[in-house]
């Protein structure tokens, strides 16, 4: 009931008030959330470090297609792979390090089967088995060498989570103590023997929005000098997964080859964009 000092007028002029007031709130609540997008060229770098002072370049690239061997153990890459964050560039004295992706999203992508799976013959029920890459420490990277097809362009150290029913839910091949110490040159590999050297290839370069952004296409990452762990935390099959695959592997038995499309952003350009 009405207070009889409360005229209906009064009441449509409060519930219209307090209308405003929410719609404003909402906005309000919402412009943090709608600001910080890039735009345009520059979409894809939403996940750039662009906070952590001295980012100055920002980082995206597709792993698409490739291999990982290790042992006896092959992976096609059958899933896309998105690596992504910045770069703190400094011209003199000259250097490049990397600042990872907020939210760890510096390396995401999905699971991909495993050919011949944990016995070989896929009408056994528990066969299939999937893998998906996981980064596990620092990454480093260097545009100079990436583009000049020289040194180690990119480091990433890596775990391999296998999924299997009967593999439990921590079969891991490497970890944060004994990765798979990746680095990926685009340029040709010394590694120990019976591995021959193989080459990578830098791309072909392409410059855009006025030379703030810079895009390599068929661009190939290979490195076959590494060594690799032993399946870990694989329950009652860990040894018969280790034995099938041959694993550990020393150096020289491993080959792992991404093809990507990368691209570098001015961090400065990326920001105007949003």
């Amino acid at each position: 009931m009405l207070n009889h000092r409360t005229t209906p007028k009064r009441v449509r002029s409060r519930v219209a008030g307090a209308i405003i007031l929410g719609v404003l709130a909402a906005l309000l609540l919402a412009a943090p959330a709608m600001a910080g997008k890039p735009t345009g060229e520059y979409a894809v770098f939403r996940n750039c470090p662009l906070e952590t002072t001295g980012v100055n370049q920002c980082v995206y690239a597709l792993f698409s297609s490739g291999e990982v061997d290790l042992g006896s153990l092959s992976i096609p890459i059958t899933s896309t792979y998105t690596f992504q964050g910045g770069l703190i560039v400094v011209e003199s004295p000259p250097s490049e390090t990397f600042v990872a992706a907020p939210g760890g999203l510096t390396l995401s992508g999905g699971a991909m089967k495993v050919p011949g799976g944990l016995f070989g013959n896929e009408h056994i029920e528990g066969n299939e088995i999937k893998a998906v890459l996981e980064l596990v420490g620092a990454v480093t990277l260097s545009r100079t060498k990436l583009a000049a097809g020289e040194g180690a362009a990119l480091t990433l150290p890596l775990r391999i989570h296998l999924i299997n029913t009967l593999l439990g839910e921590k079969c891991f091949i490497g970890s944060s103590v004994s990765p798979i110490s990746l680095k990926l040159t685009t340029g040709t590999t010394a590694p120990p023997e019976p591995n021959k050297p193989i080459k990578g290839k830098p791309g072909e370069r392409e410059s855009k929005e006025g030379g703030n952004l810079v895009v390599y296409y068929t661009q190939t990452l290979v490195d076959n000098s590494f060594a690799a762990p032993a399946a870990t935390g694989c329950g009652a099959y860990e040894a018969t997964l280790n034995a099938k695959y041959h694993l550990p592997a020393a150096a020289g038995h491993s080959t792992v080859v991404l093809n990507d499309k990368s691209e570098f952003a001015s961090a400065e350009a990326v920001r105007k964009s949003e």
